[in-house]
């Protein structure tokens, strides 16, 4: 079986750059690769809309494991493809107001119900990867911009949790700041790398374990100790229940797992 499924007035665009079928787009060839496992791979795509060109990533599943099929029936209470797992997670984003990529398309190929193949296809972000903007922008800041900066992540984080959604793979590399049209503000926080994303959780061991991996990520140069407390505070004081001193203790004790696990993207905004 294969399917396609388009957000609307999205198909007659592609099926004018020859991508209509299942086929079409699992074989593309033209677009640059930019990340790949055994498991997936991500493809740029630049294509025309009339005279100006619209980029789209386009993710590649292959042959997902046993416990990834089992993951999206957790979740969702069927079994689905890795494409309609990250097109639902998006969407269930955006419903409630967090920013993420923004869904194009999606497709499958299976066989008796199992997923063989699948893609995704999403928009290019407006806007650019915190970390980047770090590494450019973050010693220059005014003292006033960077307190700003880190209280509209901790509110970001709390918008996430406050919707029951848990995002183990919370790292700065997947947060991005999103251009906005709004007269007041000019930026606000989204993230990608959805494929883990939870729903409908309960308690704050989720969200501590979140944030600790989230800590644990940030480089060297970043949140002194008067900014990580402006974090946790800010982050606290926005509807949260519980035991507050509990709750950093648990943020602190996940950042400590995770920097035994694995090693930061960057170490330092000076590296």
């Amino acid at each position: 079986m294969e399917k396609i499924v388009f957000e609307k007035n999205r198909k007659s665009f592609f099926e004018t750059h020859g991508l209509s079928c299942f086929n079409d787009f699992f074989e593309y060839r033209q677009g640059d690769m930019i990340n790949r496992n055994t498991r997936r791979n991500v493809t740029l795509l630049k294509l025309s809309d009339g005279e100006h060109p619209k980029t789209f990533f386009m993710k590649r599943f292959f042959n997902p494991h046993f416990k990834d099929m089992l993951f999206t029936l957790r979740n969702f209470g069927k079994i689905c493809s890795q494409a309609e797992l990250e097109w639902r997670n998006a969407n269930i984003f955006l419903d409630n107001g967090i920013e993420t990529y923004h869904p194009v398309c999606y497709g499958f190929r299976s066989v008796c119900g199992i997923e063989r193949q699948s893609f995704f296809v999403t928009e290019e972000i407006d806007g650019c990867c915190l970390l980047d903007y770090l590494m450019d922008s973050w010693k220059i800041l005014p003292p006033a911009d960077k307190e700003m900066l880190v209280i509209k992540l901790a509110k970001f984080f709390r918008k996430i949790h406050s919707a029951g959604l848990s995002l183990p793979d919370s790292y700065i590399w997947h947060v991005y700041m999103v251009n906005t049209s709004n007269e007041t503000d000019d930026y606000e926080f989204g993230m990608i790398d959805l494929h883990r994303m939870q729903i409908r959780t309960r308690g704050n061991r989720p969200a501590a374990m979140n944030l600790g991996r989230f800590l644990f990520s940030l480089p060297e140069g970043f949140m002194d100790a008067h900014l990580q407390s402006l974090f946790l505070e800010n982050y606290l004081n926005t509807d949260f229940f519980g035991n507050k001193k509990a709750f950093i203790d648990a943020v602190k004790k996940w950042e400590a797992k995770i920097s035994k696990r694995r090693k930061k993207t960057v170490t330092s905004l000076t590296s």
